[in-house]
């Protein structure tokens, strides 16, 4: 190869021309023209160096971000069975494995709380009868005067009673959720001997997952028992980094690449984009579905991980090349474009180019002079493009707009006193809250999905729970005695002097509790969020409220929700979290050395890791007055000018810059023109005919936004201020 490169960089003494009308071809098998960007390569030259080119074409030009996912089942396709009283399996209806239906029986329990509440019923029936018939009698006899009329009160009164003890015994058993038919069949033939089992049944069609039972075993409502999988759709739970969280939207194109099966992949849609950000890892978390096709041979299951791709969009049509093309001179990238390919020589044209995104082994390009079905050198780049290197770091249009170049005059100007700390967006306490049931159950229903924004009010979930069920029992009891005592208080009133009236006394201050505790139970199902229309119904009809709704307490948006059908939840626990993103602030943390800098009213400027580039202001407002012992800093909270063109979640990094008010003058430059090579300092000063000169320069006192420069620049000159960076590789090329 040596021999070759010697070969083709001598000079060109003499020309041989071909026959009339052709062009001369180069005697050493290479003719450069460095002004205009041509070459002439002999086609002996050309097979030496094996070079060969490739088309340019338009196609469909597409960034990603690549990260990892997970297979989850959806709140309402999972679900877990437990049993609504303790008892003993006595059948097993069903294995791990199989596929069941919803409301098929998969378990039957022989319990003794069930056995008692049928005591219970037969008794309070067998008293209502016989009550009943008592009245019946006793009320023609109160008619000819044979019995006293307080002895037909007090029986009616009995009766009042016993009926309601049936009441309340249907209202016991509708909330077991029990047979009503077979309530109907103990209380028409109390007689009758029943040997009841309790039913279990699976609430969703699916496939058993989880059945680690045996006969006999003795299980309390507490225990899962079993765990039933829809697998009809699943979901892709995607991690994103908080920095690229904003680039993501709904309807963005994922593809999912299982770590088990690498050579499989399954494509879906962003349906949902969460605004929770994982507290110890500041993952965001993006949401798509995947439907299963059951005839398919490829099998998700839930729990299963990979690799995710999110295409962020993009355009077809766009012009792209092989990546293998791209040639360097200093801060400049061009390609070699075949111009003319005859029997005898190839010509050569540079074009300078502005590039895009990289897809693969091809490349966008965004300007310059190229069109579909160009071809360009893709073999043979590194030998043919060292003859093109200027020498110098010359910046053309086409390189400036490639490298984001701007420029700007040094001028006199002035920098603040400032210090950074880190901070996070904190949401207020009045603008986040959670949604939690005050009694302990198990869920029932879920009525919200990822990510749903939800008003002040909304029921979010309904909650199956015994307490409260007998929370309305009471009531009820309550209720029923409440009317009983009162219809006994008026037939004392009437009766007036033929009764003591301590029994009277005794019968108003027996009502007046029972009015008292009546009261006390509506307010508690008030305070566990069941509305004045619902009470009114549950005392009229007598007929109790199912399920414990969970209600949102304050509008916004759902945020990191995990349970299930069936989960199992306690007093106080918190369920669902709310987050209302219209105000936000910003704490930040200030070290114990900082801390006497600190006072309120001080301007701040604060980005974002989401969006480094974008500057916000604010103003510190307040603090927490004391220094944390974990960290050694104190807490500031920071209120922003305006709101933020960024989408602002709870918890998301930022970094702060507080201003002092203290300032220096002199000559101040951006803070992006400084590039750094070890300890010293460097900016790119432009020349004639758009060279940069790499300038050595002494800096001053600077803050997040400008630095000064003591020696090194004169005001008037002009510098680089964006793509210094990418002038600094140009320059570290061309040495």
């Amino acid at each position: 190869m040596r021999r070759i490169v010697i070969v083709l960089i001598l000079a060109f003494a003499t020309l041989v021309y071909a026959h009339e009308g052709h062009r001369p071809l180069p005697t050493r098998g290479m003719e450069i023209d460095v002004v205009t960007g041509k070459m002439v390569l002999t086609k002996s030259s050309r097979d030496l160096l094996d070079v060969r080119t490739e088309d340019v074409i338009t196609g469909l030009v597409e960034e990603s971000i690549a990260t990892y996912g997970q297979i989850l089942v959806p709140w309402n396709q999972h679900a877990v069975i437990a049993s609504p009283l303790s008892g003993r399996i006595v059948e097993l209806l069903v294995k791990p494995g199989e596929t069941v239906e919803a409301g098929q029986v998969v378990a039957k329990l022989d319990s003794l709380e069930l056995q008692q509440l049928v005591l219970e019923l037969r008794a309070a029936q067998v008293e209502l009868l016989l009550s009943e018939k008592l009245v019946a009698n006793l009320e023609s006899a109160s008619q000819s005067g044979a019995v006293p009329g307080s002895r037909l009160r007090d029986s009616q009164a009995k009766m009042l009673q016993d009926r309601a003890a049936v009441q309340l015994g249907r209202a016991k058993w509708d909330a077991l959720k029990l047979p009503p038919e077979m309530l109907d069949r103990i209380l028409t033939s109390p007689e009758v001997e029943h040997q009841l089992l309790l039913d279990l049944r699976t609430p969703i069609s699916g496939v058993v997952t989880h059945a680690d039972l045996s006969l006999g075993k003795i299980v309390n409502p507490k225990e899962h028992l079993f765990e039933i999988l829809d697998l009809s759709r699943v979901w892709l739970k995607i991690q994103v980094l908080e920095k690229d969280l904003s680039k993501c939207e709904i309807g963005q194109r994922v593809v999912f690449e299982p770590t088990a099966q690498r050579e499989l992949q399954y494509e879906a849609v962003i349906d949902i984009v969460d605004s929770y950000l994982d507290p110890s890892t500041h993952f965001g978390t993006v949401w798509a579905t995947l439907p299963i096709d059951p005839t398919s041979s490829s099998t998700i299951l839930p729990g299963m991980a990979g690799k995710v791709r999110i295409q962020l969009g993009g355009n077809d049509g766009k012009l792209v090349m092989p990546h293998s093309a791209v040639m360097r001179d200093g801060a400049e990238r061009f390609v070699l474009v075949e111009q003319e390919q005859t029997e005898v020589a190839s010509i050569y044209q540079k074009q300078v180019l502005a590039l895009g995104s990289r897809i693969g082994q091809q490349i966008e390009v965004l300007s310059g002079n190229l069109y579909p079905g160009d071809r360009v050198v893709t073999q043979g780049v590194h030998e043919l493009g060292g003859y093109f290197a200027k020498g110098v770091l010359k910046i053309g249009a086409e390189s400036a707009r490639d490298i984001g170049l701007q420029t700007e005059v040094v001028t006199s100007g002035s920098v603040a006193e400032t210090f950074s700390v880190d901070g996070i967006v904190d949401l207020p306490p009045t603008h986040r809250s959670v949604g939690s049931a005050q009694m302990s159950g198990t869920i029932e229903r879920i009525l919200i999905d990822r990510g749903q924004v939800v008003s002040q009010g909304q029921v979010l979930a309904e909650i199956s729970s015994q307490p409260f069920k007998n929370l309305q029992l009471d009531l009820l009891q309550s209720e029923i005695e409440a009317r009983l005592l009162a219809e006994v208080v008026n037939s004392l009133r009437e009766a007036r002097d033929a009764i003591a009236a301590r029994q009277l006394w005794e019968s108003e201050s027996q009502l007046n509790q029972v009015t008292t505790r009546r009261e006390n139970l509506i307010q508690q199902l008030r305070t566990i969020g069941i509305s004045p229309e619902q009470v009114a119904e549950l005392l009229e009809n007598r007929r109790l409220i199912q399920t414990l709704p969970i209600k949102a307490p304050i509008d916004g948006v759902i945020v990191g929700f995990d349970k299930f059908l069936g989960h199992v939840v306690v007093p106080d626990e918190p369920l669902f979290e709310v987050h209302d993103l219209s105000h936000a602030w910003i704490q930040g943390f200030v070290s114990e050395q900082d801390f006497p800098r600190i006072e309120i009213g001080q301007s701040v400027r604060v980005r974002f890791v989401a969006a480094p580039d974008e500057i916000a202001e604010g103003t510190v407002v307040r603090s927490g007055q004391a220094i944390s012992s974990d960290d050694r800093t104190l807490a500031i909270w920071v209120e922003l000018r305006r709101s933020s063109s960024l989408a602002l979640r709870h918890r998301m990094m930022a970094r702060l810059e507080i201003l002092t008010g203290k300032h220096s003058d002199g000559l101040a430059i951006p803070r992006t023109a400084i590039v750094r090579e070890g300890l010293r300092s460097y900016v790119f000063v432009e020349r004639e005919n758009q060279t940069f000169e790499r300038r050595y320069v002494v800096t001053g006192p600077s803050d997040d936004l400008r630095v000064t420069v003591l020696q090194g620049l004169e005001p008037g000159e002009t510098v680089a201020t964006r793509g210094a960076q990418q002038l600094q590789s140009g320059y570290a090329a061309l040495k």
